[in-house]
């Protein structure tokens, strides 16, 4: 299994994506993993890796998931890891986006989305939207605009991660964390449309 020590230095990515957002992940994940009854071992390397491309997609434009999922696969083959874990490793990675057209199979990989999506939501999913649209340069919220500012990518993506989740465990935290960013959204456009 690999160790946070290990993954560590393979992270330089904008504060949304930095690895603040693997640890808590990976907290994410141990949780969900032994209510599930996962391998641990498994799941724990691919939490660490699963975001290792980020920087990449920045940069070129390519899928990070796709990259990484590559990268991780040569690191734990230079590092003896047998087959059949690095092939579960990839699998958890290459699927652990929330727009893609094929949908994690295995229990790790299920876990590996579930994990991630919940920091996507709640107080740290909202922090990390404006911490990106800040990196990005966009705004918080125009009408009427095809921009896609911080507000969009609430309606447009965050809405819908409860209703994406693939484990039981998964959905219960969901819940809370949902119902806080509805009512943080809908407070802050009644300030914006200064009723509040």
């Amino acid at each position: 299994m690999l160790t946070i020590d290990q993954a560590k230095p393979l992270y330089k990515n904008d504060a949304a994506h930095d690895f603040d957002h693997i640890l808590r992940v990976l907290a994410n994940a141990q949780q969900i993993g032994q209510a599930e009854n996962a391998d641990m071992a498994i799941l724990q390397t691919a939490v660490l890796l699963h975001d290792i491309a980020r920087a990449d997609q920045e940069r070129t434009g390519e899928d990070h998931a796709v990259i990484g999922a590559q990268r991780a696969k040569q690191i734990l083959t230079d590092l003896n890891y047998k087959p059949d874990f690095i092939q579960a490793v990839y699998h958890a990675i290459v699927t652990h986006r929330f727009r893609i057209d094929a949908p994690p199979t295995t229990l790790e990989a299920k876990i590996l989305y579930d994990a991630d999506k919940l920091d996507s939501i709640g107080a740290i999913g909202m922090a990390r939207v404006f911490a990106y649209s800040g990196h990005a340069n966009r705004s918080l919220w125009r009408d009427n605009t095809d921009e896609h500012t911080a507000l969009q990518e609430y309606q447009h993506k965050l809405v819908k991660i409860k209703d994406s989740l693939f484990t039981v465990t998964a959905r219960q935290i969901a819940i809370g964390r949902h119902r806080f960013m509805a009512e943080f959204v809908e407070q802050i456009i009644a300030e914006i449309q200064g009723v509040r």
